[in-house]
């Protein structure tokens, strides 16, 4: 369902949807018009595909006749030389990412605004921070990306670790309620900046820098949620440094029961 809601982006923007199942035909046809399936649903009962992508469910045993032959569950983005370019899959086979996360970290395609839950916050230093949530509503066992986006102004820069003493790398800390998990930030390359004055090296972000949450919710009743999301860093030019300043964004979103899947 969650590529459904999605469709029409998804043909705007050129990509074909299809899904793969080691399912009959007949069950197939039947669920595609309960929930109304606009894309093909294709069959592969003796699990041939499935085992030529590698994806073959090796923990369901052969005697399990009911499930034996089931994929591992997850999504390949494939460009139009009919390479992979990107794939989504998760140790949790519940886990699906939400059609907007795989759009722009797969695709790297730009996200209507108003699928996004955003925040912002600006200082006298000349830096300003967004943060973007790549869904508004987060079901069961969604994943999806937190893009939090320092804009630097002209002759700026951060610091990244490891700094020397009584320097401030630039942190992140992800907060929300109980129910949503946070992976590790993924943070960009940083460059090396030397003053040879005082034989000191640092590591610097010299233009806008993007760091990467991904967040999993398991809640599973209608509601509300916020994230908060503290940023700290201090910022320099090439003669003078700011003080350490800590921002707290804050993104809002919706919790919704599970929606119906293919198993």
């Amino acid at each position: 369902m969650e590529l459904q809601d999605h469709k029409a982006e998804f043909d705007a923007a050129g990509i074909k949807l299809f899904a793969i199942s080691y399912d009959s035909v007949e069950s197939l046809s039947t669920f595609a018009e309960h929930y109304g399936i606009e894309y093909p649903m294709l069959s592969d009962v003796d699990s041939r595909v499935i085992r030529e992508f590698g994806i073959l469910n090796t923990l369901v045993r052969p005697d399990e006749t009911e499930y034996y032959g089931i994929p591992f569950p997850g999504t390949y983005l494939v460009g139009a030389n009919g390479k992979v370019t990107a794939k989504f899959f998760n140790q949790q086979h519940q886990t699906r990412e939400t059609a907007p996360t795989m759009m722009h970290a797969g695709f790297g395609l730009p996200i209507d605004p108003s699928h996004l839950s955003q925040g912002e916050a600006s200082g006298g230093d000349g830096i300003h921070i967004r943060a973007e949530l790549m869904a508004k509503t987060l079901h069961p066992h969604q994943r999806s990306f937190i893009y939090i986006t320092l804009e630097l102004g002209e002759g700026l820069h951060i610091y990244a670790k490891p700094v020397p003493v009584g320097f401030l790398p630039i942190t992140i800390e992800a907060m929300g309620p109980d129910g949503l998990t946070f992976e590790e930030p993924q943070f960009p390359d940083s460059k090396q900046f030397k003053i040879e004055e005082i034989d000191e090296e640092f590591n610097t972000y010299d233009s806008n820098v993007e760091i990467v949450i991904p967040v999993r919710s398991t809640i599973r009743e209608a509601g509300s949620a916020e994230i908060q999301l503290k940023v700290g860093f201090q910022a320099c030019t090439d003669s003078m440094c700011y003080i350490p300043r800590t921002e707290t964004l804050k993104l809002q979103l919706s919790t919704a029961p599970n929606i119906a899947k293919l198993e």
